[in-house]
């Protein structure tokens, strides 16, 4: 703790000798360019001291404000066009959520479209389970898919889902 302190005291005292006037060091020949007087008549020392005299332009100003907001704009509808589908959640072009009815807290039925073909899901806490493979003709109730489901009590696995949706039967 204590050389710290004395670390602390030299620390400061070398810096305060550093900055006082008439310090240990000379100042170096950019110190004393930079002390000298900057005479603002010369046009080479500042070349926008010729444009002081002119006023602003509103119409530069509204300008660049089309120019920004063009740039943005431009950039939401490139975001739109190419980018979008490379976020996460906005998935391909083959799978589709056609409608999706919540049944209570975390309880989903939803009915995907794969391809051309359609199936209805369950979505629960436990799993996914596979209701119904729906015909591309006419649609059955929600009654006739929960009927044509064998074991609707056991959830299966997500891998099985998988490969049902594929068409490898297990």
């Amino acid at each position: 703790m204590y050389i710290r302190v004395l670390f602390f005291c030299v620390f400061a005292v070398f810096s305060a000798l550093a900055q006082a006037p008439g310090g240990l060091v000379a100042p170096s020949p950019s110190e004393n360019e930079l002390n000298s007087a900057l005479e603002m008549a010369d046009a080479e020392a500042n070349p926008q001291a010729l444009e002081i005299g002119r006023p602003h332009s509103a119409w530069r100003a509204f300008g660049s404000l089309v120019f920004v907001l063009g740039l943005a704009g431009g950039g939401v509808w490139a975001l739109r066009k190419w980018g979008i589908k490379r976020l996460p959640g906005s998935g391909g072009t083959r799978m589709k959520v056609e409608e999706t009815l919540a049944l209570g807290e975390r309880r989903y039925v939803s009915i995907l479209r794969v391809d051309d073909e359609k199936f209805l899901i369950a979505a629960h806490p436990q799993g996914v389970n596979l209701l119904a493979r729906m015909d591309g003709g006419a649609e059955p109730g929600f009654g006739q898919a929960l009927d044509q489901q064998v074991n609707i009590q056991a959830p299966i696995p997500i891998r099985d889902m998988e490969a049902r949706l594929r068409g490898d039967q297990r």
